[in-house]
């Protein structure tokens, strides 16, 4: 690529960023579509397993979603990025070294949402082991449209791969990523107001 050509992405990055942040959050969906697959190669060196990185590159999307109003523009975008990717793969060996061997689908699917929710730079994860917050969740989980809450049922509840989830809902698998990235965006904005309670 030309040093023109990489002057003008990053030109078109930040336009994109800028309107963002305005407001117009559809606009992420080309974010999505611009970086995922080299941000999915990077992750899946990293893990070295398809489905994790996979759920992986869900989790450093939706984290970018959350945190893109903190993004400094004077940085590269593609290195904010990678940044997010490399620490959301740190989590997920951590939780590997903690994790019990034997998980029900609600222990994933409350593992799953801890990383939905933004890091901050005080508190590294939120617990939902209240039985409150836990009832809030499966109330959000069932006020998805259809086919979203299908597909999160599938993936979190009945721990199916993401070639399993394409081929029962008769789907490509690349529609099943960006079904569950939506379904997850909307997760999150709808459990943007629940006290969380803080596991520190």
């Amino acid at each position: 690529m030309s040093k023109s050509n990489v002057q003008s992405h990053g030109k078109d990055d930040a336009l994109l960023i800028s309107s963002i942040i305005a407001g117009n959050k559809s606009d992420f969906e080309h974010v999505w579509n611009r970086y995922n697959k080299q941000i999915y190669a990077y992750i899946l060196k990293m893990v070295r397993n398809i489905d994790d990185a996979d759920d992986i590159l869900q989790d450093t999307f939706i984290k970018a979603y959350s945190a893109i109003h903190t993004y400094n523009q004077s940085y590269p975008f593609p290195a904010w990025l990678y940044k997010i990717a490399s620490n959301t793969c740190i989590d997920y060996f951590r939780r590997k070294r903690i994790r019990p061997i034997s998980l029900g689908g609600i222990q994933q699917m409350q593992s799953s949402i801890q990383d939905l929710l933004p890091d901050t730079t005080i508190l590294a994860d939120v617990s939902l082991s209240n039985a409150e917050t836990k009832l809030q969740l499966y109330k959000a989980i069932d006020n998805l449209p259809d086919r979203y809450k299908e597909t999160i049922q599938l993936r979190h509840f009945q721990e199916l791969t993401y070639e399993e989830i394409a081929k029962k809902m008769n789907v490509p698998l690349g529609t099943v990523k960006i079904t569950l990235f939506r379904a997850r965006k909307m997760l999150l904005s709808q459990l943007s107001d629940i006290d969380m309670t803080l596991d520190i």
